[in-house]
């Protein structure tokens, strides 16, 4: 008798014919037709190579390896990161046909497999570098200037910055802007790479102005940022007022807008985790989230970069744009917080600081602001640094006398989210808050 409930019996009857001259039993269609998931769809139109690679593993240990990063790269960096480098479902299928290319990807992969289990990065890191760095050096002696080349460069300048080696960082950006040139000059364009992020973050890390144009429209800044809520609108109102008062400076406006998008961009990340929004839209021409982000960094920059060294701006700006570029980084771009790079920022917010005068009526005036600088900067630093990020925060919350834990938590996160504390905390430019100077 059949155990399927409804099937005739005459269905399961054995073969009288030998096992190998059996007809397979077809498997009935569901009925129920399910729409695949976004990632399944994008997939599908690039599919992804399990075993395909631009050379052939010496063995069968290296192959295993190499076909776990081929994994790690279309399942966590493609899919999850919501900012990848380059374009999240196109590189892949292009580095299979650029043996340069693909070397890059799979060291880049390697060292982001290898934070994310905590580890030293693997001898294939250095090994798919090292072909990798050999190949576009042969290429650029013969004076080729390929879209495969260009990505590959794109890939090292990025983990040069992420490494915080700014010398290495400022040769591959070099070399990249004359393949563009020779490309076409800053004309040139593909959907396929990514080239205004990496010199974002040469530009960050060798502390100088980018070099190629954005490749987004700043003359709107609410269409990238979103519209402000109506919280949102109050905060940055009086942070900018603030700010003007504090500094006379006309950077105040951008400080408000770069809260605004932090604001902004911070919820539309949650939502694209909690997968209720996307990073990317159907159209490559429309608006995607790497665009947004793009937006923000730009804006940030005018508040760290120094114009004229003759006169500088206040620092209370330069520390606010270096604290907001670890939170975009971390928060916004998917980075480790263990990278250089975030060591390196925080050491130059450390620097600013012990170096201005006016540090104690800083704290004073901008409790909320400073003591997320202090906390933002003190997780990345470096363990030797660590006090002093810990000791101007300490000198904030003695003031106002909190001690529990979770109440330093809410009120580190105060700044951003001054709506979602539990009870009001005064206002520092009217408190009188006196502080020691040791």
């Amino acid at each position: 008798m059949s155990t399927h409930g409804g099937s005739s019996p005459k269905q399961f009857k054995a073969s009288i014919g030998s096992f190998g001259n059996r007809r397979p039993r077809q498997r009935p269609r569901s009925k129920k037709h399910r729409e695949p998931e976004l990632i399944e769809t994008r997939l599908l139109r690039n599919p992804s190579p399990k075993a395909a690679a631009a050379y052939t593993p010496r063995n069968e240990l290296e192959d295993s390896r190499l076909r776990f990063q081929i994994h790690h790269y279309v399942t966590i960096v493609a899919a999850r990161t919501v900012t990848p480098v380059g374009p999240r479902f196109e590189w892949y299928p292009l580095a299979v046909r650029d043996e340069a290319f693909f070397h890059a990807v799979i060291s880049a992969t390697c060292a982001h497999s290898a934070y994310m289990q905590k580890v030293e990065r693997p001898s294939m890191f250095y090994y798919h570098r090292g072909i990798a760095i050999r190949l576009v050096n042969e290429r650029i002696a013969t004076g080729a200037h390929d879209e495969g080349t260009i990505n590959a460069i794109c890939v090292f300048a990025q983990h040069e910055c992420w490494m915080a080696q700014p010398s290495n960082a400022e040769t591959h950006m070099r070399g990249l802007v004359q393949i563009v040139e020779a490309a076409g000059g800053h004309q040139f364009r593909s959907a396929f790479t990514d080239k205004c992020s990496t010199d974002l973050a040469v530009s960050l890390t060798v502390d100088v102005k980018p070099i190629l144009p954005p490749s987004v429209d700043l003359s709107d800044i609410k269409k990238y940022l979103g519209p402000p809520s109506a919280a949102t609108i109050a905060l940055i109102k009086t942070f900018g007022t603030r700010f003007y008062n504090f500094t006379g400076s006309g950077l105040s406006d951008y400080a408000a807008t770069v809260l605004w998008g932090l604001r902004n961009l911070s919820e539309l990340v949650d939502a694209i985790h909690e997968e209720r929004a996307f990073p990317d839209t159907v159209s490559p021409t429309d608006i995607q989230f790497s665009d947004q982000v793009e937006v923000l960094e730009r804006l940030v920059h005018r508040l760290w970069y120094v114009e004229d060294a003759n006169s500088p701006q206040h620092t209370i700006f330069r520390t606010f744009g270096w604290t907001c570029l670890i939170y975009i980084y971390i928060v916004l771009r998917d980075l480790f917080k263990e990278l250089g790079m975030m060591a390196m920022l925080a050491k130059r917010v450390k620097l600013a600081l012990e170096n201005c005068a006016e540090l104690n009526v800083l704290l004073a005036t901008f409790p909320d602001l400073m003591l997320w600088q202090m906390f933002t900067c003190g997780r990345v630093a470096a363990a030797r640094e660590k006090w002093f990020f810990a000791q101007q925060a300490t000198k904030i919350l003695m003031v106002r006398k909190t001690e529990d834990a979770s109440d330093i938590l809410k009120a580190a996160e105060s700044f951003l989210w001054p709506e979602k504390q539990t009870r009001n905390v005064a206002s520092g430019h009217d408190s009188g808050m006196q502080y020691p100077s040791n």
